[in-house]
């Protein structure tokens, strides 16, 4: 095997050419297992609506799994500081202006990207066993074996019949207690000492995280030395010292033995090592968001304690070649109409990613961006719950009444509502419709995407009209994709029908019932 151009492939990664092989259990591990912390969560909800898992693997640029699985992470957390993307714009600056350490940094946290390196938040957040009370048998079985090879080196060779009775005994207690008892990979945990105490030796003293890991660098080198054994990662020796190394754990029940005098110790100083974690995690993270930003059209948003809403050049990072749209919105809310297909439930989407984004991680895909520090709710990706017997429309109106109880909660918040009440009958859905939208954008701001031309009549004191619309040009119909103000006025869905090839039979009838339809409605206004 070649020698590893280190500089090329960090380079690679931070440009995201360098695809991160992490399963989606891996990458959850550590935000499972944190839970709830101080900071307001994003919905589980609103992250699959908005198609983040996607969002995050485009993002995703880190050089090791601990990392990835911070970012992942950091990603649901809203941060409530209006300074606070100003702050982060800093962080991702200094990183840029330092690319010479950042190179370093990224060199030492590769030693993380195994995916053995997933399992450490299991030991960091998992309860670890007590040192249970058949131990002392452990203790005399591994010093019987070593009677028993001293027996058959210096006494006789009739001591073999000891060392294989000891030993085949020894190495089935390990099998039986690492089947029944967690015994967590603590050769990853080691390697994540190694990698912190690298870190700590660089003797930068720019940035936070390593300043951080200074502060523990006693502990760390206590720890290492304390229990070396059980610490020792396994992939950085060659395959006779790991051999041994594992004959040792199977024969003399060393790992075993390690493994439980270290537990008491480990599970006291846990705080330590959560906090030697997540400064591994955000530098490796903040250095993944610079390379992204580099290789972007990104802008530092203004978070403001309003409802406001003003971007230029907005798009969706996802989307292979986006239109960006610019959008100002000031105290109102906004109901888009526009025909299938056009853009609506992109444009929100974008609005929500960008939102999300803003809020925790510091940055937005666009020119300017003024956002309201609002948290985001949505209902776009709605379906039968066939195992609770739950219709689409029951789905539907639990999601907005749970809206309706975060607007009366007196926080800030975004709903977001593609397609409202698109599973009920056209009567019951605009009473329904005009109803709820009046009541949450008195309460905050809503952006709701509707074929109901007729909600235009309804909500015109705190809803601004915007559209989309396909484009036909000689026979030919195309989406530029762009929002426009106002009400959708074109009427193509017919004509369509026309250019597809649809009877002229069926297109003219359609086109007779379609102006009656129209000269009714506008009689009841």
């Amino acid at each position: 095997m070649g020698k590893i151009d280190y500089p090329a492939l960090i380079q690679r990664i931070w440009r995201g050419g360098e695809a991160f092989k992490l399963n989606a259990e891996d990458t959850v591990r550590y935000h499972s297992a944190k839970g709830e912390n101080t900071c307001e969560p994003v919905p589980d909800s609103t992250w699959s609506d908005l198609d983040m898992d996607d969002v995050f693997h485009r993002l995703n640029r880190t050089c090791s799994v601990v990392g990835a699985q911070y970012l992942y992470h950091e990603m649901h957390r809203y941060r409530k500081d209006l300074e606070f993307p100003r702050k982060r714009f800093l962080d991702y600056r200094n990183f840029q202006e330092n690319q010479a350490s950042s190179q370093v940094f990224a060199k030492i946290l590769l030693r993380l990207r195994d995916k053995k390196a997933a399992y450490i938040s299991g030991v960091l957040f998992g309860p670890l066993p007590s040192k249970p009370a058949y131990f002392p048998l452990l203790i005399l079985m591994s010093l019987l074996f070593l009677v028993s090879i001293a027996g058959l080196i210096f006494v006789s060779k009739e001591f073999i019949l000891g060392v294989l009775a000891v030993g085949f005994l020894n190495t089935l207690i390990h099998h039986i207690l690492s089947f029944r008892i967690y015994v967590p990979d603590m050769g990853s945990l080691g390697r994540m000492l190694g990698v912190a105490a690298s870190l700590a030796d660089t003797g930068e003293t720019s940035f936070r995280e390593i300043e951080v890991l200074k502060t523990h660098r006693k502990f760390i080198k206590h720890l290492q030395k304390k229990f070396s054994w059980i610490l020792i990662d396994l992939t950085r020796l060659n395959e006779l010292s790991a051999s041994f190394i594992s004959y040792m754990n199977h024969l003399l029940l060393v790992n075993l033995i390690v493994f439980f005098s270290a537990a008491k110790f480990v599970e006291k100083h846990k705080s330590d090592l959560i906090e030697i974690f997540e400064a591994i995690g955000s530098l490796d993270a903040s250095m993944a968001v610079t390379g992204y930003l580099a290789s972007e059209s990104c802008c530092c948003p203004e978070l403001v304690d309003e409802n406001r809403i003003e971007v230029t050049s907005l798009y969706h990072p996802v989307l292979e070649n986006p239109v960006a749209n610019s959008f100002s919105l000031t105290d109102h809310s906004c109901l888009i109409t526009g025909s299938n297909m056009a853009g609506k439930t992109t444009f929100i989407k974008t609005i929500g990613v960008n939102l999300l984004l803003a809020r925790t991680l510091g940055f937005c895909h666009g020119e300017s961006v003024v956002f309201p520090a609002a948290s985001v709710l949505s209902t776009i990706r709605r379906r039968d719950d066939l195992q609770h017997g739950k219709s689409y429309y029951y789905v539907e109106i639990e999601t907005i009444l749970e809206f309706i109880k975060a607007s009366d909660s007196g926080e800030r918040y975004l709903f977001l509502i593609d397609e409202i009440f698109r599973g009920t009958n056209t009567i019951e859905r605009l009473a329904a419709s005009s109803s709820v939208l009046k009541y949450l954008g008195r309460h905050g701001m809503v952006l709701v995407t509707t074929h109901d031309i007729e909600l235009e009549h309804m909500l015109n004191e705190k809803y601004r009209m915007y559209h989309f619309q396909e484009q036909i040009e000689d026979d030919r119909h195309y989406f530029d994709y762009r929002i426009k103000p106002g009400p959708c006025r074109s009427r193509n869905a017919i004509r369509l029908l026309e250019i597809t090839g649809y009877p002229a039979e069926i297109t003219s009838e359609a086109h007779s019932i379609s102006g009656r339809l129209s000269g009714e409605n506008t009689d009841s206004y």
